[in-house]
C-alpha cells in the first residue's frame, strides 16, 4: 500500500531512545505509549512541535493508511 507516492526513510527508536533533534524529520508516528508516563508523553509532543514535525498515534496513521480513520471518527461526532 502506497499512499505517499515517494520512496519513505524509515527511523526505529524504542523506549528512552526518543531523538531531542526531531528536525531531521517530516513525521514523527509514535506508540500508544503504554509504559510512558503522561508527562513524558507530554514533553514528546511538545518536542515535536517545536521543531514544527507533525506527531501521530501509530493507530491513527494505520486508520488513515486503510481509508478507514473517517469511520473511526464517527463516534466522536
Amino acid at each position: 500500500m502506497d499512499r505517499s507516492g515517494a520512496k519513505l526513510e524509515y527511523t526505529f527508536t524504542s523506549g528512552g531512545e526518543f531523538p531531542v533533534d526531531l528536525s531531521p524529520y517530516r513525521l514523527v508516528v509514535h506508540c500508544g505509549a503504554c509504559t510512558l508516563n503522561g508527562e513524558e508523553m507530554k514533553h514528546r509532543i511538545a518536542l515535536a512541535k517545536e521543531a514544527g514535525v507533525p506527531i501521530t498515534n501509530y493507530g491513527t496513521a494505520i486508520a488513515y493508511m486503510n481509508n478507514i480513520l473517517d469511520r473511526c471518527m464517527k463516534v466522536f461526532d
